[in-house]
């Protein structure tokens, strides 16, 4: 092969390159800000329903003592996916090129946060159902809101498909590197 033409190979290889980890970037702040706004949504979670601790009915009484030990489960877990999303940020999947160590986490934490938020979706889904079928008419200016239960479905929906996007587009970028004949372990410093 002439000069020219591995240059021009090597070239459109960078370039496939460049584009995989501006979306890899891309990928892991998105599963960073989506990790924070769980946490914040947990955080926040049963503001919406401590009316039904003070003006409510023992039925509503009951629900809310369910949705707190929920939320609770629920906080836990968030803490624990913006832990796992600080160490994402810590292997730099975002700024150098991927190491093993980085494209091992990626699916472990994809896994371990999946099998976290199938959990709460159900429970959301139940909690929600038994919070529409409930008897507000006790409660004069209670205006019944699902809004909570619903971020939180779509929200836990949005990471799993994220992090499913990022294990993918980091192993094809891991694999285009060693390709390349990049190290396979990166260098930490």
């Amino acid at each position: 092969m002439s000069p020219l033409l591995l240059h021009r190979e090597s070239k459109g290889a960078n370039n496939v390159e460049k584009y995989l980890m501006k979306i890899q970037a891309g990928l892991v702040y998105s599963v960073v800000t989506v990790s924070a706004l769980i946490f914040v949504l947990y955080l926040g979670f049963m503001t919406q329903y401590y009316v039904l601790f003070y003006d409510g009915t023992d039925e509503l009484y009951e629900l809310y003592k369910q949705l707190q030990v929920f939320n609770k489960e629920a906080f836990t877990v968030a803490l624990h996916i913006v832990l796992l999303a600080v160490i994402l940020m810590s292997f730099q999947l975002s700024k150098y090129r991927p190491g093993l160590l980085g494209v091992i986490y990626v699916p472990v934490m994809t896994i371990y946060i999946s099998l976290s938020s199938f959990p709460l979706l159900d429970d959301l889904s139940k909690y929600k159902g038994g919070y529409l079928a409930s008897d507000f008419t006790s409660m004069e200016e209670y205006i019944p809101s699902t809004l909570a239960f619903d971020i939180g479905l779509i929200i836990h929906y949005v990471q799993v498909s994220l992090l499913i996007s990022l294990c993918i587009v980091a192993v094809i970028t891991f694999v285009q590197r060693v390709r390349e004949g990049h190290p396979i372990i990166r260098k930490f410093i």
